[in-house]
């Protein structure tokens, strides 16, 4: 009789775990269709919109005003370059992941970008309001760089400042 009692425990705990199943199946259900949902928003992104972005924000800047420190940047424009020269770097690092004797790209866009870089973030400071001299904050180990970041996700002043109009 003590065999069939815990063989009927053991049934009832696998029943009870199928009820659990059943209601996993259907989360994991919900998952994948709303996985499916967001893959087909993807799918409709409108590459002519990407290549505009991409001109606009890095392109442009980096023919126009990659040596300029006065002015201001709005915090739209300078996560847009930071976006589009991560993704440019990624695939550098791709290439010369497969074909290691042109590793020298990745040194030559790191170098190429130094100086426009440098020059987004001052004039990114001055539309806070603050002195581009704030960028020198990220020469603090470790908590310089994360201090600089979250100045960078600071808002922007919408009217004129001491370093000129508004960008939107």
């Amino acid at each position: 009789m003590n065999k069939l009692e815990s063989i009927v425990d053991v049934i009832k705990k696998e029943v009870l775990k199928l009820k659990d199943f059943e209601k996993d199946k259907a989360v994991a259900k919900q998952i994948c269709i709303d996985f499916k949902n967001e893959f087909l928003k993807l799918k409709q992104l409108n590459v002519e919109k990407f290549k505009n972005a991409f001109n606009a924000y890095f392109v442009d800047y980096l023919k126009n005003n990659y040596k300029e420190f006065d002015g201001r940047v709005s915090r739209r424009q300078y996560w847009m370059f930071a976006l589009f020269s991560s993704l440019v770097s990624f695939i550098i690092g791709l290439i010369a992941g497969i074909i290691p004797i042109l590793s020298i790209l990745s040194l030559l866009y790191v170098l190429a970008l130094i100086v426009p870089s440098i020059g987004l973030g001052i004039r990114r400071l001055h539309d806070i309001g603050l002195s581009g001299w704030f960028f020198l904050i990220a020469l603090i180990p470790y908590l310089g760089g994360i201090a600089l970041v979250l100045l960078f996700c600071i808002p922007g002043n919408d009217k004129a400042n001491e370093y000129g109009e508004a960008n939107k």
